[in-house]
Parts: structure tokens; sequence; C-alpha cells
């Protein structure tokens, strides 16, 4: 009886010896989290000993100030790489522990009579562009030898009806978003990644500040553990995973489209040859810190050593 009692008291004890831990959302409950809620559901986190904390996404908020404000208390968060490296260029001091999305799922949409190739195939055609997305847009046409006047930019948000209507002929967005709600209209969508333009990125970086790595290395090195076992796990359960997420999300969700999202992200979360959370490659992080610095967006490329753990 009292060996029964103590083994009934380990996930108690367990619990109680978990390490505080928090995690900032980059974006509202959505199957591009799918691996993190698989992870909770699934225990890989208790698993780490620690006892996370999702804090919810909020326009405006100062993440790393956050962190830092309360530096007992082990914390990453995640955000786009390009932001990382804007947000160093101005004094933060950042470390990007790992990255989700091993290529950026951004690109042009279109439809099939304007299927495009290259930027050249813009000259001539109203381009949907995001709310500061402009700097990249106009990179592209650069490096494509046009002038800004060759087409014509129009700023538009994720309502994929603009393309639809035929009030844009390309229109930015992304692979695991907008694109895969496209195809169910349009099967013969097409999709231009940014990398095929030259802009290969990295995206939903798993990050951190500097004196939060000193002060917590384990347990980050800890979640970006389990977060990978998480997206093996919704990998290969999409319709679970889906199960997942919509749980998170507000009712009315459509599931299919949320399962949809979920197989999407399987090609950017873990590449053919890849595990999801793989090492990063110094060299892209260059490509991208001198695209930014040719965008004028950062001073100056930045050595990746700077920002990647040791």
């Amino acid at each position: 009886m009292i060996r029964l009692l103590l083994l009934l008291a380990l996930p108690a004890a367990a619990a109680l010896s978990a390490e505080p831990f928090t995690y900032f959302q980059d974006w509202f409950p959505g199957a591009q989290f799918a691996g993190l809620y698989a992870a909770v559901d699934q225990g890989y986190f208790r698993d780490a000993s620690l006892d996370l904390t999702i804090h919810a996404f909020a326009f405006g908020q100062d993440v790393s100030a956050l962190m830092d404000r309360d530096p007992a208390r082990a914390a990453v968060g995640t955000l786009e790489g390009y932001i990382l490296l804007e947000k160093r260029a101005k004094g933060a001091d950042l470390v990007a522990l790992n990255a989700v999305l091993r290529q950026s799922p951004a690109g042009y949409m279109s439809l099939p009579k304007t299927a495009a190739r290259s930027a050249r195939d813009f000259a001539g055609h109203r381009v949907g562009v995001h709310k500061y997305g402009d700097p990249l847009y106009r990179l592209f046409l650069r490096r494509a030898g046009m002038a800004p006047s060759a087409a014509t930019m129009v700023f538009v948000d994720d309502d994929i009806g603009r393309l639809l209507r035929g009030e844009v002929d390309f229109m930015q967005g992304y692979a695991i978003e907008e694109f895969v709600k496209l195809r169910r209209v349009e099967p013969r969508a097409r999709f231009l990644p940014f990398a095929a333009l030259g802009f290969d990125a990295y995206s939903q970086v798993v990050f951190t500040t500097r004196a939060q790595v000193t002060a917590h290395a384990r347990a980050q090195g800890a979640f970006v553990d389990a977060l990978r076992r998480g997206w093996s796990y919704a990998l290969k359960h999409p319709e679970e995973a889906a199960e997942g997420v919509l749980r998170r999300m507000p009712a009315g969700a459509d599931r299919s489209l949320v399962r949809d999202m979920i197989s999407a992200e399987a090609t950017f979360v873990s590449p053919p040859g890849e595990a999801p959370l793989g090492p990063m490659s110094p060299d892209k992080w260059l490509g991208m810190s001198r695209a930014l610095a040719e965008m004028g967006l950062v001073p100056a490329a930045e050595a990746p050593a700077a920002f990647l753990p040791h």
C-alpha cells in the first residue's frame, strides 16, 4: 500500500518540480501553432519538466521587455526572422534559438491566366502587397531590373476576394493560410514564394533575450526539444492536431480548413530529409541580413554569430 501511494504521488511531485516557463505567441490561435498545441496535449512540456504558460498575442506588446521584466521566469517567443534582425538593429539583444518554419511561407498568389515565374512577370499588372511588405516588393523589382513604375502596387489585406474579383492580378499571401483558401476556389491557382525571388528566410523563429539565455539555457533547450516532438506528432496525426487547434480557436472555425492548413505546413516545418526544428544555417541568416541592409531596413548586415546560440 505504501509503495502504491508513493507511485501515485509521483506525477504531483513532478508537477511541483517543473520550472515555470512562458511562451509568447506571435499571433492569434490557429493552425500555425498545431505543433505547440500537440506538445501540450501529449504532455511533452511536462515530460521536459516545464510548467508552460502560453501568453496570448496582443498588438503592440513589447515581448522582449516582458521577458526581461521577470528574469527569474524562463521565457521564449516567436516572431518573423526579419523582424528579429530589425529589432536587433534597434538595440534589442535578441537570440534566435530555432525556427519552426524553415522557409517563409510568404509569396505572391495568382490565378492561372497571370501565373508568374519571376518578378518580371509583374510588369503591366496590379500587385497586391501587405502593409510593410512594400520594401521587399521593391527589392524584387529592382533585382529583376525593373523600375517601380513597371507595375502598380496596391496595398491589400488577407481578403482573397480581391484577387478573385480581378482587383489585383497578383496578391501577397501565405502558402499555409490564404493560398489554402484560394486553392479551394481555384485549384489551378499558382504561388510564387519569396524564396524563389531571392529572399530565403526563416519564419516563426523561436527567440529570447541574451539575459534569458544566461539564466535559463537548459529550460529553453528543453522547450525547443518538446516543440520539435509536438510538430513531429502533429504532422503524423493531422486530424488529431486539427482538433487540438480548434479547441483553442473561436467557435465555428472550419475543421477541414484547419486540417488542410496543417497539411500545407508540412513542407515548411519539415522539408524533405529534415526533422522539425533542425539546425539553422548561418549562411541563410546572413543572406536575410544582407537583403534587409539592401532594403535599408537595417544599417548593415550583421554576422549571425552575434545572435545564434553558441
